[in-house]
């Protein structure tokens, strides 16, 4: 079977009855909406195959300048941790008073390099996002252009961005189910203000809320595949940390770096896998609130 969606050859897996009707216009061909979970995930696979290799650019010219940003950092901050709680155990030892500022030592320089490395990370990931309508739109090959939409578009996203933090922190505080289910309708967010202009927080729970079925399969499945891939590079980071380092809690900086590079290349491959996932999940969403076909992004 051809795994290339242009090609119109995805009867086997869309023969399947469907348990909603889908949107009038869908096209089995169609290489970003598709009628199940099935279909979503085959071109999903499709698109990363075969647009891997730009999406594999794109995301090195991310993880590199931001782990150059938090290696530094991350080691300033270990030092510094390790001297004020030296510090804070010597004086409760001695019977003094305790600085408790102390504690917070090192934080500034890791936030402020930690934002850098987010803000760098964004771009990567609209660029990605970019990248993959592209290559679903037959532009596979215009990573400048994908560059310069990402650009233009990542002011937006920044602001959508803040204007969802306090939404997260009223959700969290409620209950853990409010924050999943606000982490999930929002999952979309960078496709939305990458793709559709003026749009945001709102319309991303408008497709979220369009077939919740679809939704939750979608985003339920990114979600998984983030966790299980974090949860691996964690259990790296620990082994490095102290096999290399000799604890958790290491300042040694080779240890500190070969973390890192597991990060930056954990990073890699959940920004081409997951970023595709969620154009995928995007589309369909799009799909069933509404009528949409990837002719509709290439006209725009």
């Amino acid at each position: 079977m051809s795994q290339d969606p242009t090609q119109g050859d995805w009867q086997d897996w869309t023969a399947t009855p469907q348990p909603r009707p889908q949107p009038a216009g869908t096209d089995p061909s169609d290489p970003l909406v598709s009628n199940d979970y099935n279909g979503w995930w085959q071109r999903s696979l499709w698109l990363i195959k075969t647009g891997w290799k730009r999406l594999a650019a794109v995301q090195l010219a991310v993880a590199i300048p931001a782990a150059i940003v938090l290696t530094p950092a991350t080691i300033t901050f270990r030092r510094e941790q390790s001297d004020a709680q030296q510090a804070f155990q010597d004086s409760v030892d001695a019977g003094g008073s305790p600085d408790f500022s102390a504690l917070f030592a090192g934080w500034q320089a890791l936030l402020i390099a930690s934002a850098i490395a987010g803000i760098i990370t964004m771009l990567g990931l609209l660029t990605t996002a970019q990248l993959v309508v592209f290559t679903a739109t037959g532009r596979g090959r215009e990573t400048g252009a994908a560059v310069r939409a990402a650009l233009r578009r990542a002011p937006a996203l920044l602001g959508w961005g803040l204007l969802a933090v306090p939404i997260f922190v009223v959700a969290v505080v409620l209950c853990v189910f409010p924050s999943i289910y606000v982490g999930a309708a929002l999952a979309v967010l960078p496709v939305v203000v990458l793709l559709e202009r003026g749009q945001g927080i709102g319309r991303s729970f408008r497709l979220f809320h369009a077939n919740l079925g679809v939704s939750v399969s979608r985003v339920a499945t990114v979600a998984g595949l983030s966790f299980a891939g974090s949860l691996v590079v964690n259990l790296l980071n620990t082994l490095v940390n102290v096999t290399v380092g000799g604890g958790v809690t290491t300042t040694n900086p080779v240890a500190i770096g070969l973390s890192v590079a597991l990060q930056a290349i954990y990073s890699v491959a959940a920004g081409i896998v997951l970023t595709t996932m969620l154009v995928t999940a995007y589309a369909d969403m799009r799909a069933r609130r509404e009528h949409f076909t990837t002719a509709d992004l290439t006209a725009a």
